[in-house]
């Protein structure tokens, strides 16, 4: 009797090599732990952006749902994005990628062009295009990361090469620094340069030329600063806030003040002080000083938290297709770009790092930020399904 029976491996074997084997598909959604963090996020950030801005849309727009009513649309857009890309095949994102390049320089002009362009707190950053405004460099992270995961993959043999490896790279993302800069964003700038040396590494470059051009892109940043009296101001307030603590130290004052109020537990969701105009930006860069004064230690932790399983997904989504070039970079990137502002906004909010106006993803106020992070994941949940794909085809064989 028991020489009969088929052993659960057997059966399996059976499965895979049948009709109905071959016939499997991944399910709709390929990582669900990513989507249900990512969509925790989402609604987290609506609660929060509700909390924090309604005082400030009651006053100035005479409507307390005004943020929260724009950032939702942007929400289901964005959402809207992440079931048609999840469905995109990555190889038609390969074919594409060289013309990503023209793209993003045109798109990052958009800003400076007289009548396009829309100042806006002393940066012109945003375009006004039949009436909708958004932000064209922040769709420029996602169309450079694409790029440079093409120039990878087409260059799989020569990335050891200083040449090939780093310098064309660089002399690249020099060129898209330039415009970032002219707007002026140097926030993006170190953000696209950070996530490509990640790429780079990835895609196999030589230690030596990698801490090389690290090295030099660091003298290059910090070149940057000084040639700026405004950013130089901004590092001395950071370094010794109290110094000038009605001037350029008092945002970071007020921040560490709200996370010092929220203690270990908060005081309590919408009870928050600081946002009531004593912490400027509160609902954009600074919302989670809110949320460390509104949620406490505790909040904060499990926001850091809630970060920090979005980074192991994207890895392991990454880590899944080590095989090719293209989606192990691609991978790499469009989690980077999530995790890495996350993780530097939250650095800045606490006074560990300069104020670089980075937004934090999913939170902060800003459709164009908030469409483009979700975007991002549709592309990760798309390269999950790829890897899903093949493996279930290598299984079935």
């Amino acid at each position: 009797m028991a020489s009969q029976q088929l052993s659960l491996l057997d059966v399996i074997r059976t499965e895979r090599s049948s009709p109905r084997g071959q016939a499997l598909r991944p399910p709709f959604f390929s990582d669900l732990p990513l989507v249900a963090v990512t969509v925790v996020l989402t609604f987290f950030g609506l609660l929060m952006l509700y909390s924090t801005s309604g005082v400030l849309a009651q006053e100035k727009f005479g409507d307390a749902l005004y943020y929260l009513r724009r950032q939702s649309v942007a929400a289901l857009l964005g959402c809207a994005a992440i079931v048609a890309l999840s469905r995109l095949r990555i190889s038609w994102l390969k074919r594409i990628s060289p013309a990503l390049l023209f793209v993003s320089f045109g798109l990052l002009l958009l800003p400076l062009i007289p009548g396009i362009g829309v100042e806006a707190g002393g940066a012109t950053r945003w375009v006004n295009i039949l009436g909708i405004r958004f932000q064209p460099g922040e769709l420029v992270k996602i169309l450079f990361v694409i790029f440079i995961a093409g120039y990878f993959s087409r260059r799989e043999g020569k990335v050891q090469h200083f040449l090939h490896g780093v310098a064309k790279p660089l002399f690249l993302v020099g060129c898209v620094g330039v415009l970032y800069l002219l707007q002026p964003d140097f926030g993006s700038t170190a953000l696209v340069l950070l996530v490509t040396l990640a790429i780079a590494l990835a895609a196999g470059v030589k230690w030596q030329h990698f801490l090389l051009s690290g090295a030099f892109c660091g003298v290059a940043l910090v070149g940057l600063v000084f040639a700026s009296p405004y950013r130089v101001r901004r590092l001395l307030s950071f370094l010794e806030p109290s110094a000038d603590a009605s001037g350029q130290g008092y945002q970071l004052i007020q921040s560490l003040i709200a996370v010092g109020s929220g203690q270990v537990s908060g005081v309590g969701l919408g009870a928050s002080q600081q946002k009531l105009f004593f912490l400027p930006a509160a609902h954009t860069d600074f919302i989670f000083a809110v949320i460390s004064e509104e949620l406490g230690f505790l909040g904060a932790f499990t926001l850091i938290l809630l970060f920090g399983v979005f980074l192991w997904r994207g890895l392991r989504i990454a880590l899944r297709l080590s095989h090719d070039t293209f989606g192990f970079c691609l991978g790499i990137g469009m989690t980077l770009l999530i995790v890495a502002p996350a993780f530097l906004n939250m650095g800045v909010v606490l006074g560990l790092l300069p104020t670089k106006g980075l937004a934090l993803p999913f939170l902060s106020y800003g459709g164009t930020s908030t469409v483009v992070g979700l975007i991002a994941v549709g592309i990760l949940l798309s390269l999950a399904r790829e890897s899903m794909e093949r493996y279930q085809g290598r299984a079935s064989r």
